[in-house]
């Protein structure tokens, strides 16, 4: 059987939606003129890799569950006009541009000039699709029509741009995982006359538009105080943390978001006996270079010395909460560690661990489409 065709039928025994017009829409759009990568993966169920930066940035397209999730979502029609923002190598355009027809128009906005490279070389053939690279999300880019029939936004955003919202049609909507780095909303924004309605289709995790957010670095003061907001939410409810505990973070954010914007992060260097921490020096002004030649220490990591006695009891769980394992429900049965089969992925079926009860990574509605798929969270006393 054609690797696909096996793929939609899992992922309809799993208990998701394949309709016929996006069962056709799968078969035609090969995943392999994507990714120069081999396939077997994504048939699996997988996200598969299409570009990775020389500084270790990695651009993936997404697991089939999740890209065919969206699209039933996005309720497309015959002669629709879709703006993505976010290329996904470009697999979700050709699919999004089989489901509108010659008729309808597909506008792919990123942000990186190699990603934008990669989905036009692969969208040759595709009439109805233009790719653009954009300088910044909150200026509208040129040839963007003023009237949008829907928008899926494939990375995480804390907020879209009011032009976006300014350019849905009457009962137009956009799709937007909306949130930090570690935690998202998707949500499903609809015009409706003036007003902008809004639908949570449940808790998601998306990486970032932009491939160079991907490349690993040291994170700087404001995305710790990032990762300690979105915690709170997740600690307090799943975890019990008490008040005292939740104002210090508070208290933390507070401090780390004062930090000044352009300091450098901490240069650690590794001999063959121990770490050593260099202060780095940034171009601030004479309080910082004061500060720092005072204290020996870089202000980041002397800030988070001073909170250790009780920062260092949850810095487990915020880790936790970072360390995402995705669930693969179109995958082949396989054997798990255990030598015993186990259906669609075995151990590799769960996502982030936060308490002792189950919430849908794309909804937390048992009546909406996501609710085969979960998060699996472990029974945990701090």
């Amino acid at each position: 059987m054609d690797p696909m065709a096996a793929l939609i039928n899992r992922l309809r025994k799993a208990g998701f939606e394949v309709d016929q017009r996006l069962n056709a829409a799968m078969m035609e759009v090969d995943i392999r003129q994507f990714t120069d990568i081999e396939p077997t993966p994504f048939f699996h169920d997988r996200p598969i890799v299409f570009l990775e930066t020389l500084k270790g940035g990695v651009k993936t397209i997404s697991a089939p569950h999740m890209v065919s999730q969206l699209l039933l979502h996005l309720e497309l029609a015959t002669g629709n006009t879709v703006l993505i923002i976010g290329c996904k190598g470009g697999y979700m355009g050709a699919l999004v541009s089989e489901l509108v027809g010659p008729e309808g128009e597909v506008f792919i906005l990123d942000p990186s000039e190699e990603v934008v490279i990669h989905a036009t070389d692969r969208l040759f053939d595709r009439e109805n699709i233009s790719v653009i690279k954009i300088e910044n999300l909150s200026i509208v880019p040129p040839k963007i029509p003023a009237s949008l029939s829907r928008v899926l936004i494939t990375g995480s955003l804390r907020e879209i741009p009011n032009w976006i919202e300014n350019r849905l049609e009457e009962g137009g909507f956009i799709l937007a995982p909306l949130g930090g780095r570690t935690h998202q909303k998707l949500v499903k924004r609809e015009r409706q006359g003036d007003d902008l309605l809004d639908t949570d289709l449940g808790s998601v995790v998306f990486g970032p538009v932009d491939i160079c957010e991907s490349e690993p670095r040291i994170p700087s003061p404001q995305d710790l105080a990032d990762l300690f907001d979105e915690g709170i939410v997740i600690l307090r409810d799943h975890f019990g943390i008490n008040e005292s505990l939740i104002n210090r973070m508070y208290d933390l954010i507070t401090a780390l978001r004062q930090l000044p914007d352009d300091l450098q992060p901490p240069i650690i260097h590794f001999d063959l006996h121990d770490i050593v921490v260099q202060k780095d020096i940034a171009d601030g002004d004479g309080d910082l270079d004061e500060l720092e030649e005072e204290n020996g220490i870089h202000p980041l990591l002397e800030l988070l010395e001073r909170e250790a006695d009780w920062l260092a009891g949850i810095w487990p769980l915020l880790l936790m909460i970072t360390d995402i394992h995705m669930m693969h429900p179109g995958a082949p049965d396989h054997k798990g560690t255990d030598g015993v089969w186990e259906p669609f992925g075995g151990a590799d079926d769960s996502f982030f661990d936060t308490g002792n009860e189950k919430v849908n990574i794309e909804g937390d509605d048992e009546d909406d489409d996501f609710s085969s798929e979960e998060f699996q969270h472990q029974d945990f006393t701090p």
